[in-house]
């Protein structure tokens, strides 16, 4: 594993870290302060109405024994109609420590409280003309300033779009305060953390024309908006605060966030040919999906949230077999996914579970799911940075194997040609002078019938050391086919080019080759011709090919330059 994979994947670890200890100092905050003992919350009794009267009634006390006893301090209501219920305090309440009721889960609850003497209720809501922004969007948060005495009742109109339970706590105002200063600066790194992957992700993804960045930066954009919109976020921005409340809202943004993170999937792990039953399965999920999206823009139903996290549930198991399946298969990315974004899909399983009643909301959620969706972008990120480096280490060791041949380090006849053609074209542009050189080892297959192919290799490979070692860093070398090379001198004229073919003879003849403790006399024949005016790279091969034919013919062993002038040669 190379260094820039290692830097990775010690980034993911330490990322794991801070999530880690993130959600561990959340909760050891939320709980107790530093120096300071833990509050405990009064006792408090529950009842609740089943019916909708006028406030009046309610307050002269005509239905108190309508209200029916709830264990516990959680209240909840059905979706879109109001319910009364009546908290009684089983304790005095000092005024000293400034109470106040919470409430948790505030997010699309209207709540109308009403204090003992109280003739007009406080309204509070996270989201319309009853936001009460001198308090994070953790809780609802109503002042009780004179205090509550034992016996004491507060009665709570409650009108919510879900069915989710809410507690009841009444804490002091310091304790409140400290924790809203907690939810507000860990929200705050949470964001902020996924709105920097997202424009590092759409960043990379203009720059490098990459999808995935695309899917991974949508993905953690839609998540972002999920967040807000639950989280309360978003009643800063007038506009978003009219949409956020609606049910609808929620629906949208959280299917549109999973289908975007399919659609990450199938890019990140390749599923369209290394495991195209399983990226089939997904495709139907999407489009399951996706008619919910449709349908949500309009309308919800009571089975959308069941609908929308069965589905879920079913590409959490898909994710996790596919990403099984890719690491035995020692798919390096499918680590990267393992590590990113496991604990993010056990969360989102405990989330989905708690939403819908089939085990306990176990309040470490509050916490770990936000931070976890943060981890989970910036893990992938890294893991995707890393499968495109290794794309690309391969992209150009495969265009290394296709433009430079294996056994003598020249360029292969593709490449070469390809070269002189641009070169050429460059040339004929600025005006500039240019010269090739075409030259083969002299009786090169005498040396591989008398020796044998393998010292014909090493003979082929040790020349075009010597030769290639003669030329500029510039100059362009490459394999032509068998012994055949072709050199291209750019910025060269015929009788510059002519020397520098000399030294290159010369560097081979000079003195003979040392292969398998014998030595081997090898020379070379070579053909130069410079560049005309309007001439093609084929006419211009043409002519250094006739000059080196005419070498051979005059014995080998020498250079042939063939002159601008087409009458004239010259011999060196």
């Amino acid at each position: 594993m190379g260094k820039p994979s290692r830097r990775a994947w010690q980034a993911l670890l330490v990322l794991l870290g801070m999530w880690v200890a993130t959600i561990v100092s959340a909760q050891s905050l939320g709980l107790a302060s530093p120096g300071r003992a833990s509050y405990a919350s009064p006792s408090l009794s529950l009842s609740r109405l089943g019916q909708d009267p006028v406030p009046a009634r309610i307050l002269g006390g005509e239905f108190d024994r309508e209200f029916e006893s709830i264990a516990g301090n959680q209240i909840s209501a059905p979706r879109r109609q109001p319910v009364w219920w009546r908290v009684t305090v089983d304790q005095d309440i000092a005024e000293s420590d400034a109470p106040q009721l919470v409430i948790s889960r505030p997010y699309r609850r209207e709540i109308e409280l009403w204090r003992p003497g109280d003739a007009v209720p406080l309204r509070r809501s996270i989201y319309g003309p009853d936001t009460d922004f001198s308090h994070s969007t953790r809780f609802i948060v109503f002042p009780l300033p004179k205090g509550l005495r034992r016996g004491d009742s507060l009665y709570l109109r409650v009108l919510t779009v879900d069915v989710l339970p809410s507690k009841v706590m009444i804490q002091p105002l310091a304790k409140v305060q400290r924790e809203d200063m907690l939810h507000v600066g860990l929200r705050s790194v949470v964001l902020t953390a996924m709105g920097v992957a997202a424009v590092l992700a759409f960043g990379f993804w203009a720059g490098l024309r990459e999808r995935g960045y695309a899917y991974l930066g949508l993905t953690l954009v839609l998540q972002i908006l999920t967040l807000t919109a639950d989280g309360g976020e978003m009643r800063a921005i007038p506009w978003l605060d009219e949409i956020a409340p609606d049910g609808r809202t929620n629906v949208v943004l959280n299917t549109a966030a999973v289908l975007a993170s399919i659609r990450f999937l199938i890019f990140f792990l390749g599923l369209r040919t290394t495991q195209p039953k399983v990226a089939r399965i997904l495709d139907y999920c999407s489009v399951s999906l996706g008619a919910l999206l449709l349908v949500s823009l309009f309308k919800t139903w009571k089975h959308s949230a069941l609908f929308g996290n069965l589905n879920l549930l079913l590409v959490i198991a898909l994710v996790l077999y596919c990403t099984v399946v890719a690491i035995w298969r020692r798919q390096r990315e499918a680590y990267f996914l393992l590590l990113a974004w496991s604990p993010l899909m056990v969360l989102l399983v405990v989330l989905v579970g708690a939403n819908h009643e089939w085990w306990p909301e176990y309040a470490w959620l509050e916490y770990s799911f936000p931070v976890g969706l943060a981890f989970g972008g910036l893990g992938l990120l890294l893991g995707l940075t890393s499968k495109l480096q290794q794309l690309r280490r391969d992209r150009d060791t495969a265009n290394r194997l296709a433009t430079y041949d294996s056994l003598t380090g020249a360029m292969t006849r593709a490449a070469i040609s390809q070269s002189l053609r641009g070169a050429v074209e460059s040339a004929h542009r600025s005006h500039r002078p240019l010269s090739v050189v075409f030259f083969d080892i002299d009786h090169f297959k005498r040396i591989n019938d008398e020796h044998g192919h393998r010292v014909g290799d090493e003979t082929l490979r040790i020349v075009s050391l010597r030769t290639r070692n003669r030329l500029r860093a510039y100059d362009l070398f490459g394999r032509y086919g068998g012994d055949e090379v072709l050199v291209v001198l750019a910025d060269t004229y015929l009788r510059d080019a002519i020397r520098v073919a000399e030294h290159l003879r010369e560097s081979v003849s000079g003195s003979p080759l040392s292969i398998d403790g014998r030595l081997l006399p090898v020379s070379l024949s070579l053909g130069v011709a410079e560049l005309r005016t309007g001439e093609t790279p084929e006419q211009l091969l043409e002519r250094a090919d006739a000059a080196l034919y005419a070498s051979k013919s005059a014995g080998r062993d020498r250079v042939t330059g063939h002159s601008v002038a087409p009458e004239r040669e010259v011999v060196s």
